[in-house]
């Protein structure tokens, strides 16, 4: 599993923690570490025995500083100043997932399972108003996320967010005035979404 890693991604890597794969399932799992970026927890499945594949989750670590730079492109126009922050899947990608996959190409494939948290400075505006436009952006450009907008209730919340906390910010004593958890379709079109808290509306 370490030569796979080093021959599709040319750098060393070293092993960290190893999974024995879930009951009745014929693969196995390693969490590995690259020496060149430095990276802790990039995930590694073999499956099969005669005929082993591999598959990883390096990409998305790659990949993330584009990703989030890509959404926030999208997203700033629509809700002013905010945070984007993408959270690494705990998962797999296919086979055919190159080591220099382009950030749109990844993007637009519903099986990279693009989560991203957006988080908006000013609660001002018409919220589902914005969500419809940020969602016309998404497809727009053919891309296929999911992930969560959300406004806090006020500055102080909105600066207590930081790229370490943003995945356990509810245990931090995060509040907000409204959020909106959606996903899209393997064709982009809205395939979920829910608002927590208070969706305003104005004419």
């Amino acid at each position: 599993m370490l030569e796979y890693m080093e021959r599709k991604y040319g750098e060393d890597f070293t092993e960290t923690e190893t999974y024995a794969g879930q009951f009745g399932k014929d693969y196995t799992m390693l969490k590995v570490r690259s020496r060149r970026t430095q990276t802790e927890g990039i995930l590694v499945r073999a499956i099969g025995k005669e005929h082993t594949v591999y598959q990883d989750n390096y990409l998305a670590y790659l990949l993330k500083d584009k990703i989030e730079q890509r959404i926030r492109k999208i997203a700033e126009p629509v809700f002013g100043e905010c945070k984007v922050f993408y959270k690494i899947p705990w998962q797999v990608f296919p086979t055919d997932y190159p080591a220099d996959m382009e950030v749109d190409a990844f993007l637009e494939r519903p099986q990279s399972m693009v989560r991203v948290y957006i988080y908006v400075k000013s609660g001002d505006g018409d919220r589902q108003q914005q969500f419809e436009h940020f969602f016309a952006s998404l497809r727009q450009q053919a891309y296929i996320v999911g992930g969560v907008i959300s406004y806090p209730s006020d500055e102080d919340m909105y600066n207590m967010i930081t790229a370490k906390n943003f995945k356990g910010d509810i245990y931090q004593g995060y509040q907000y005035l409204a959020e909106a958890v959606f996903s899209m379709g393997e064709k982009g079109e809205l395939a979920y979404l829910e608002w927590k808290g208070a969706v305003e509306h104005r004419q």
